[in-house]
């Protein structure tokens, strides 16, 4: 049986996990050659940590048998790795650089300074050999472009401007220069590293021993790799949450706001889901192992922003033709300048100075730390390519069920017809009723009463009347939960306000339950799949944004769906919609000239999240087809990252191009003085140093960007899906 696994597959695009890719992450460049000659092939994506590979084929030709019959034998154990990208130098190399070159120029302006003879022929075999140990990795770079294994670029300017100071016997030139120019590396390493360091730290468990939970109730300390799913581990106050699961007993405040973005804590008591990484602000927990490790949510979300770094964007295909176009141009001004000037040490500043390093830092270094910033706030975007195309974006689409409302049915109304009962009561007495019924609408009103803490009377004795509701007896009353029609059947008529209320309700896409006690009806529930709260604030804010075209998407009846809509302010709407048809209305959008973004949560939204330029998917509840095929997931179902993540990606793009404008202004500027021969070989790095430093922290600030934007109410953050209408 073959190894390979089928994860997804939906327009043209198939996910698939192949174990020898990551039991053998340098074999995973095999991958590419292998599927070369599959008819329709067009695009790849190798992720080694998790053997996960993405292939996009045209649709008509994708043939997911024979992409697992290529893939299916695992190379030779002696098959030679072809790596997907270069090694880059170790720390511990960069910093030997450092300190020897740094120690020879020391010596040197030592030497000058006491006035000692000039450099022997020694000194300057030392000071050459120096130099070549300080330029390595530029050197590398550049024949690793000579054997055509990549572009010319930096290193190659960077080889030349050295050979030249060598023939020159500027020997001190060069090593300072290069010297330089690996400070400028490492800085730009270290910045890097911090960006990376605070984006595990926002995302880590944060905690390596737990408190493991054994019979009777005995705490033992162990390792967190030591727990597996279904033990039970104690948390104490200030301490993060080790895993997924449910509280088993104890009740305390769980700050969330590392996984699902909520600002104010959440009250946990038994069986309230937590998330590993989140924090007891106040009480205490003893909690059940749903899943543990990489298997959490944070975990998952580490994952996905590890395989995000190596997927390019395509703005950075500019700065790839950037570097590819301007390395020739920069030799040639180079030649230029020493044909009119006879000067080699102006010529060598002209190389030192285009070299375009900061250019092709200007998006990779964006795009992490959007993409960092992104899992901060529980949204997981899979990859530059779709952190650019959310920005881009004029028309979202949403599927109403599960997205743009809860899912699941609530009770979103209660009225009372009687003095003799309160709101409270009327919904603990149909609580009562129906105690013991499995009907989703009767679950609803069970739930809302231990939502609120309400006592539910315990009846004597039920009977369920099928397709109607429940008869009760409780304390030697009659009590009926259920249709009009079940009311009617047992002789209770619905007055003409009663009959106001029901169309009412229906009118506002809610289920009607009534509730009697005895001969008497006291009061009336309106049951609905709610929408969630401050969903109207993220359509208005997606309209500031300028997306011009927004969606609701259904299933379900135009009734329904056009109640939603018309409470979220949305005048298109295409209810009964089947896959197919979900499908069809991508592609409309996309043949209007549209960037489409999907946002789902269901299996039969996998499609169209596919097909979408950008699939959204509500990660908590989502299906796992859903989660696989989704360009961007919310880890949480707050509905306002939607409108975070647009605004995100807008921000994004705007560093971006202040990075090039940065880059490229200073480029320009140096071009010029360095053919006027106002400047030198070590100004010229000085200048390319301070350049892409500058790049690398502008593109920083992006990992504590906060998103500008109109914030919800008050109101709409605290209301809940109950509203009480008392009738006298």
């Amino acid at each position: 049986m073959s190894g390979v696994v089928v994860r997804s597959v939906a327009a043209g695009r198939a996910r698939l996990t192949v174990p020898w890719v990551r039991a053998r992450p340098g074999s995973a460049g095999l991958v590419d050659e292998r599927l070369t000659g599959i008819r329709g092939f067009r695009a790849l994506r190798i992720f080694p940590r998790t053997g996960s590979i993405v292939i996009w084929v045209a649709p008509d030709l994708l043939d997911v048998d024979r992409l697992v019959a290529v893939l299916e034998e695992a190379p030779p154990a002696s098959a030679p790795a072809k790596p997907t990208r270069s090694t880059p130098d170790s720390s511990t190399g960069e910093v030997a650089r450092l300190v020897v070159g740094g120690a020879v120029l020391a010596l040197v302006a030592l030497r000058r300074l006491l006035r000692r003879p000039r450099i022997t022929l020694g000194s300057s075999g030392l000071l050459g050999a120096v130099t070549v140990f300080t330029g390595l990795p530029f050197f590398r770079g550049a024949l690793r472009s000579l054997r055509g294994r990549s572009s010319p670029g930096t290193d190659t300017l960077v080889t030349a401007a050295t050979v030249i100071s060598l023939i020159l016997r500027e020997n001190v030139v060069a090593l300072t220069v290069l010297w330089l120019l690996n400070i400028g590396e490492f800085l730009q390493t270290l910045t890097l590293r911090r960006t990376r360091r605070a984006i595990e730290e926002l995302l880590s468990i944060g905690e390596e021993r737990v408190w493991l939970v054994r019979d009777e109730g005995v705490e033992v300390e162990v390792a967190l790799e030591d727990v597996g799913p279904g033990d039970v581990v104690a948390v104490y106050e200030h301490h993060r949450i080790p895993v997924d699961g449910h509280v088993d007993s104890g009740e305390a405040l769980v700050d969330q706001a590392a996984i699902t973005g909520e600002a104010l804590p959440i009250y946990a008591r038994a069986g309230t889901h937590v998330y590993a990484g989140t924090i007891v602000t106040s009480g205490s927990l003893t909690v059940r192992a749903d899943s543990v490790g990489r298997d959490t949510t944070v975990g998952r979300i580490i994952s996905r922003v590890e395989e995000a770094q190596s997927d390019r964007a395509p703005i950075q295909t500019v700065a790839a033709r950037f570097t590819r176009r301007f390395v020739p141009v920069s030799f040639a001004l180079a030649a230029l300048t020493y044909v009119f000037t006879r000067d080699a040490r102006r010529a060598m500043t002209m190389l030192l100075i285009a070299c375009p390093c900061a250019a092709g830092l200007a998006t990779p270094t964006a795009i992490s730390a959007a993409i960092g910033n992104g899992a901060r706030r529980g949204t997981l975007i899979k990859g530059g390519t779709h952190l650019e195309g959310i920005g881009r974006v004029t028309a979202v689409v949403f599927d109403k069920t599960g997205t743009l409302t809860f899912g699941r049915p609530l009770v979103t109304s209660v009225v009372t017809f009687s003095e003799a009962f309160t709101a409270d009561e009327v919904l603990s007495l149909a609580a009562s009723g129906e105690l013991h019924a499995r009907h989703p609408l009767a679950q609803a009103i069970v739930a809302r009463t231990a939502e609120q803490h309400l006592h539910v009377p315990i009846h004597q004795a039920c009977e369920v009347v099928l397709g109607m509701g429940m008869r009760a007896e409780l304390d030697g009353t009659r009590l009926l939960v259920g249709s009009p029609a079940l009311l009617r059947q047992h002789g209770v008529e619905l007055t003409d306000e009663a009959q106001g209320w029901t169309e009412r309700l229906r009118g506002g896409g809610e289920t009607v339950i009534c509730i009697a006690h005895d001969e008497d009806l006291i009061g009336m529930l309106g049951v609905s799949d709610a929408v969630r709260s401050g969903a109207e604030t993220v359509i208005q804010q997606l309209r500031d944004l300028g997306v011009s075209r927004l969606v609701l998407l259904t299933g379900d009846a135009p009734e329904t769906a056009q109640v939603v809509a018309d409470t979220l302010g949305i005048s298109e709407v295409h209810a009964h919609a089947l896959p197919e048809g979900k499908l069809q209305l991508i592609r409309d959008l996309q043949g209007e000239g549209h960037t489409v973004a999907m946002v789902g949560d269901g299996t039969n939204d996998a499609p169209a999240l596919a097909l979408a330029d950008v699939g959204i998917t509500m990660g908590e509840h989502s299906s796992h087809v859903a989660l696989e095929t989704a360009d961007i997931a919310l880890a949480g179902n707050d509905l306002r990252q939607v409108a975070a993540v647009v605004e995100l990606s807008r921000h994004t793009l705007r560093v971006v191009r202040q990075n090039y404008g940065l880059a490229i202004g200073v480029n320009l500027v140096g071009l010029l003085a360095g053919a006027g021969g106002s400047m030198n070989p070590v100004l010229a790095a000085l200048l390319h140093n301070t350049s892409s430093i500058a790049v690398v922290g502008n593109s920083a600030r992006l990992v504590n960007h906060t998103p500008h934007l109109p914030r919800a109410t008050d109101e709409e953050l605290k209301a809940a899906p109950l509203e009480d209408r008392r009738v006298h």
